[in-house]
């Protein structure tokens, strides 16, 4: 068996990359998949399949399970443009199994038979299920962000149409009711103490009427978390091009608990602006009834986990979520940025 096999069948593989390319199309248009009927679609499904083909020729090459990172602020975007086209997940995971197969047998094809051929299945196979199931778990979380702020914004259309329609069909029969009864009091002098009772009354109705629906109209937009964030950046005066995404309905999580969330955001997006040298930060937010789940990426110069460092910010950041049982991660290497994420439990029911 030559030495030269593996470099052979990587080589293979990048030539046949746009044979399989042209099978993985053909077989989803013969399935019906969604991912084909749209070109701009179909594009990042190309470019996706480009660099999953890109991770099994390295792994080939070296005999060693290698996989580019996957960048998820990438996949929130592609998620949210296929949730708009009604796309669903389960049409990726299809198409997922139809490429695993498809370059799993090119591999075993370019290997041809030998005593180290299924070692070196094994290694690419692994290498293909990571390259493929990173890319469905990132999409899978862009998509439940997508689900959660249309959740968001047909909570905010539902209060708006409350306080529209306690405003225009209970307040104008309440202030239609008080006119009238100034109207007889007006008239008939010896019942006029209780007939003022009575518009006092409804005066008060009217009163705490009108907060009602100035509390609904402003339920989602008072300390918005989104709003609290940017004018955190502006303050500190940074150029950093920063995007900041929050989905779900802040209804959800109490006023207390929101707070501990920005601090710990507003820690570590100082810390991002401080220490990374980042040309990007993206801080995502995704708030579900049962929890909230934030990340808070940058492309920065990264630093080695291993090497003891000051760090009383992440310190203050995970006490703060420990107190709310929750948790902070921190991710990072030299050179490829930094990744904090942040998860908090809410306690059931919470309004």
């Amino acid at each position: 068996m030559s030495s030269n096999l593996p470099q052979r069948a990587a080589a293979r593989l990048r030539d046949r990359q746009q044979y399989m390319i042209d099978s993985y199309h053909r077989e989803l248009e013969r399935i019906g998949s969604a991912l084909v009927a749209d070109g701009a679609v179909w594009d990042e499904c190309v470019t996706q399949a480009r660099q999953i083909i890109a991770d099994c020729a390295e792994s080939l090459a070296t005999g060693q399970a290698n996989v580019a990172e996957v960048a998820l602020d990438r996949f929130v975007n592609m998620a949210e443009r296929r949730g708009i086209r009604g796309i669903r997940p389960d049409c990726s995971v299809r198409a997922a199994l139809i490429l695993y197969e498809l370059v799993l047998g090119e591999a075993a094809d370019a290997l041809g038979p030998g005593p180290d051929e299924p070692d070196r299945i094994v290694t690419l196979a692994t290498a293909l299920g990571l390259s493929l199931f990173s890319r469905l778990e990132a999409g899978a979380k862009g998509y439940d962000a997508f689900l959660l702020e249309q959740i968001r914004i047909v909570n905010d259309a539902d209060r708006r149409k409350l306080a529209r329609d306690v405003h225009d069909r209970l307040g104008n029969t309440l202030s239609l009711a008080m006119h009238q009864l100034e109207i007889v009091a007006a008239g008939d002098p010896k019942g006029a103490n209780g007939i003022t009772a009575a518009v006092d009354v409804l005066s008060d109705a009217i009163a705490e009427l009108g907060e009602i629906t100035t509390g609904l109209r402003s339920a989602e937009g008072r300390n918005s978390l989104r709003d609290a964030l940017t004018a955190f950046v502006r303050s500190v005066g940074r150029t950093t091009p920063i995007e900041i995404r929050v989905n779900g309905s802040q209804s959800w999580v109490s006023t207390e608990v929101m707070d501990e969330t920005f601090l710990i955001l507003r820690e570590a997006l100082r810390n991002a602006f401080t220490h990374a040298e980042a040309t990007c930060v993206v801080v995502d937010v995704d708030i579900a009834p049962h929890e909230i789940w934030a990340r808070v990426v940058d492309n920065g110069i990264g630093f080695d986990l291993t090497v003891p460092r000051r760090a009383n910010g992440l310190h203050s950041m995970r006490e703060r979520a420990e107190l709310l049982s929750g948790s902070v991660t921190l991710s990072s290497s030299p050179g490829s940025g930094t990744r904090v994420a942040v998860w908090i439990p809410l306690p059931i029911g919470m309004e």
